[in-house]
């Protein structure tokens, strides 16, 4: 396979396992409501006023970053391949946050069922980027944990557009 092939299932993934959240979990939250609020108060807090609107709002913007790096990894400039390779990380990273909590939560949260199937695909498509791109540890230094960073501020961005687009009339 060639890299532009690994680039692109990235906003693949992304969708297939954000549907899953998009579809479950406004839902999910009201029928966990008191057990959140009382075993993580802090994140009950996070989702009051939360609606699915708001929270496609957010997917949405995510997704436009996710194809923006997967567009800048199709040029030829390695430093983008390897700020590519830092953003999937990052998502990969997510999907195991996603099992860390429903483990924490003892039981099913809405984005366990595709990070279970997304992880292992995602932990070989990284596997399998590092021999196609021919990259040494000194040249991915920046430009890896660069599309991490990246990544984690968007994220923080993403979600504060939840509340601003989750106004129900």
């Amino acid at each position: 396979m060639t890299i532009d092939t690994y680039i692109w299932l990235f906003p693949t993934l992304f969708m297939f396992h954000d549907m899953e959240e998009i579809i479950g979990l406004r839902s999910w939250l009201i029928r966990n409501e008191s057990i959140l609020a009382k075993r993580f108060p802090k994140i009950a807090q996070v989702y009051t006023n939360f609606t699915t609107e708001g929270f496609a709002v957010a997917v949405f913007e995510e997704l436009c970053i996710c194809i923006l790096f997967c567009l800048l990894a199709s040029l030829p400039w390695m430093f983008f391949k390897l700020l590519w390779v830092g953003a999937f990380m990052a998502y990969t990273l997510h999907l195991v946050v996603h099992v860390v909590q429903a483990i924490l939560f003892r039981g099913y949260i809405p984005a366990l069922a595709t990070s279970l199937i997304c992880l292992p695909i995602s932990l070989w498509i990284i596997y399998s980027c590092w021999p196609i791109l021919m990259v040494s540890p000194a040249q991915s230094i920046v430009a890896v944990p660069l599309g991490i960073l990246l990544t984690a501020l968007n994220l923080r961005f993403a979600q504060s557009l939840i509340p601003r687009f989750s106004n129900e009339r």
